[in-house]
């Protein structure tokens, strides 16, 4: 088992041009979203899908790069999101599509009887994006795809569900800061919070590799 989680401290220097090329890249596209469906909404959720998860998609593929090859860089995210930007929209059709769900029921919810349905849709909400976190890179790193994808990165969000709770705590925090101190800090959140989520991934996967085989 190797921990990758010193390879994402060390990048956070090393690789200054992609954190800031990454937040670039994916704050211009959150800002689309913005513009085209404010605040928090079924078509907004559903837009990001198409517009933010294949820049993500490309972000994750490079970090992986970086946390387990030590390779990568700005010229590699650009190569990446014409690779894997497709992909990206699988892998973040489905979380959109239940969270959209979600807030469907939210909206249409008047009384007891509309309970059941809001449950479920939000707990289902709360465990695919859980699973998300590890779902990028299985998908275009590990090759890994439909039901084979999601099972695998459920497995592991109960195995080790503390990488993707402080990969969101990670972005909450930087969301916070950048409304309360200056939203320039925003621009500097993706890059980081993309490398632990690749060295999260790595490890946990590569942890259940190896109990896998022994």
């Amino acid at each position: 088992m190797t921990d990758h989680l010193p390879a994402a401290f060390r990048a956070l220097w090393h690789q200054l041009p992609l954190v800031a090329t990454a937040g670039a890249l994916v704050c211009s596209a959150s800002i689309v979203v913005v513009a085209l469906s404010p605040g928090l909404s079924p078509i907004s959720v559903l837009l990001g899908a198409f517009l933010v998860a294949p820049v993500w998609a490309a972000l994750i593929a490079t970090t992986d790069a970086v946390v387990r090859d030590d390779r990568g860089g700005v010229r590699e995210l650009m190569t990446n999101l014409r690779k894997h930007g497709p992909a990206g929209i699988g892998v973040g059709l489905l979380p959109a599509a239940v969270v959209a769900c979600a807030l469907v029921n939210r909206q249409l919810y008047d009384g007891p009887a509309f309970a059941v349905p809001l449950a479920v849709s939000g707990c289902a909400s709360v465990l695919v994006v859980l699973a998300s976190c590890y779902a990028f890179s299985l998908r275009v790193t590990d090759g890994l795809r439909g039901r084979t994808l999601w099972l695998t990165a459920l497995h592991l969000v109960a195995r080790a569900p503390a990488v993707p709770l402080g990969v969101l705590a990670l972005a909450f925090v930087a969301l916070l800061l950048s409304t309360s101190v200056t939203a320039s800090l925003l621009l500097l959140a993706p890059g980081p919070v993309a490398l632990f989520a690749s060295a999260g991934t790595a490890t946990a996967h590569g942890t259940e590799t190896h109990a896998l085989h022994r």
